[in-house]
């Protein structure tokens, strides 16, 4: 399903951080993925955390972060570990479509991997990163599943 309207990634910033703090998962979602308060703060204090309010038709229907691996140090390898789509908002494409904006946008900034995660129960982000290439490669240490995908060449859709 492709979104009804434009989607694109904007800085979170004065202008809009409430909305992305006001952004609320499903019934029983709330366990996976950290709150968005939390990693807004968190990226005050990370420099290389690089938040995104996932943006259709000037409102805020989700949230993203990510960051360079930094330890150690790795210029190609990007994680995506925030990733949420406001429950009033599920299930219209947004989530696709905000993906792979944030891959271009990694790829763009130096991406050659980009790493996520996701609660084994997360049937539907599962679905979603598979879709987009990404493939099992492990489990984390509090038993996330890890994955990986690969940029092949200059179209990034490896």
């Amino acid at each position: 399903m492709e979104p009804a309207g434009v989607i694109e990634l904007r800085p979170v910033d004065r202008s809009n951080w409430r909305d992305c703090a006001r952004l609320r998962l499903g019934p029983g979602q709330d366990d996976l993925v950290a709150s968005n308060v939390w990693s807004i703060a968190e990226s005050r204090f990370e420099p290389h955390y690089v938040p995104r309010a996932v943006v259709a038709e000037d409102e805020a229907v989700g949230f993203l972060m990510y960051c360079v691996e930094t330890d150690p140090p790795d210029a190609e390898l990007y994680w995506l570990f925030r990733f949420m789509i406001d429950a009033d908002h599920q299930g219209r494409g947004y989530g696709r479509a905000a993906l792979r904006l944030a891959v271009d946008e990694m790829r763009s900034a130096g991406a050659r991997r980009i790493h996520t995660m996701h609660r084994p129960r997360n049937v539907a982000a599962s679905r979603l990163y598979r879709g987009a290439g990404f493939v099992e490669i492990g489990r984390l240490e509090d038993g996330d599943v890890e994955l990986e995908k690969r940029m092949k060449g200059g179209d990034g859709d490896g």
